[in-house]
């Protein structure tokens, strides 16, 4: 019961305490808990052993942790804060495990939840399951959707929509990759293939640079395997007016020759020539590279559009025009 000055008395400990050591109960007369908070907590706790006795479990008695340190709830060992991991939301802005427990646990759960790991992950980047993608392999024959000559092994998604598009090689979705989903690249790449180069007319043409001291090693690897001089690929590179013969975009750092016949063909930029070499220099698959990408880009016929955006739009494409022209060179 409350006295006059403030104080109440317990009826666990039997002592006599300021109210505020009593926890708030509007149940109460007072609206102050029965129990002093130290006899709450033994009470409360004594409670809880008893219900997970009832249920067969057990509570493990608590710990005293050493400042600077964190009990692990898996390996059931101390270790020093630095080998838990972080989460704001707890307490203490640390994990429940330590990092080598967290790691299991975090398995097990994948696990557990999905069926295996590698459904997880799918399902967290694609958003399909393993019986879908095996599904989708199936309806390739189990090959490549795009060359059909190699198993299919990697997802394909457009970066854009997050849209599923097949199932890959490890070569025809790096070539993707290099190529960037780009219709237009992937055209050009296969026109090429071909032996046909569409020249510009117009080109934005890169900053000059310095001839600097040419490397002994890098005449005698262009003479062992191209057949060329160090000359005759700056002859090249100026002829193309520093840049790549098929993106037109970016300087030419590689020489590029049919793996067939040997024969050099012209100087092309890292990912130009990385991509037409997984898409193994076959314009065939390129071709189909291009159909592939193009089968599941959105058609944007009925879209009705305000005429204000409308007008807004032209105006914007107006400006980027004038920009184009503004920076670019007559080269045709």
């Amino acid at each position: 019961m409350e006295a006059p000055d403030g104080t109440k008395q317990c009826p666990d400990c039997g002592e006599v305490k300021a109210v505020s050591e009593f926890g708030l109960n509007k149940r109460m007369p007072g609206g102050r808990a029965r129990y002093c908070k130290a006899c709450f907590r033994v009470r409360s706790t004594a409670s809880y052993r008893k219900r997970m006795a009832e249920q067969g479990k057990t509570v493990r008695e608590r710990l005293p942790v050493p400042e600077g340190q964190k009990f692990c709830a898996r390996c059931a060992e101390i270790k020093p804060k630095e080998e838990f991991g972080s989460n704001r939301a707890s307490k203490d802005g640390l994990t429940i495990y330590c990092l080598p427990c967290h790691v299991v646990v975090t398995r097990e759960n994948k696990i557990k939840k999905y069926g295996s790991e590698r459904n997880y992950l799918l399902t967290y980047r694609y958003g399909i399951t393993e019986d879908d993608f095996e599904r989708m392999l199936a309806r390739q024959g189990g090959l490549c959707a795009i060359c059909r000559v190699v198993p299919g092994v990697f997802v394909d998604h457009c970066h854009a929509t997050g849209l599923v598009r097949g199932v890959l090689c490890f070569n025809c979705n790096n070539g993707l990759g290099h190529f960037g989903d780009n219709t237009v690249l992937l055209e050009l790449a296969a026109l090429y293939l071909d032996g046909e180069v569409l020249w510009p007319e117009f080109v934005v043409l890169p900053e000059r640079r310095e001839a600097g001291p040419v490397a002994p090693t890098r005449s005698y690897h262009l003479s062992q395997r191209y057949r060329v001089r160090h000359e005759d690929v700056e002859r090249m590179v100026a002829a193309q007016h520093g840049l790549c013969v098929v993106c037109w975009d970016r300087p030419p750092e590689h020489v590029d020759h049919c793996h067939r016949s040997g024969d050099v063909r012209y100087a092309l930029c890292l990912p130009c020539n990385t991509g037409i070499g997984q898409f193994r220099d076959d314009a065939g698959v390129v071709w189909r590279a291009l159909s592939y990408i193009e089968a599941t880009v959105e058609e944007y016929d009925d879209v009705v559009v305000p005429e204000e955006e409308l007008r807004e739009l032209i105006e914007a494409e107006e400006r980027l025009r004038g920009e184009f022209y503004s920076r670019v060179s007559r080269v045709g």
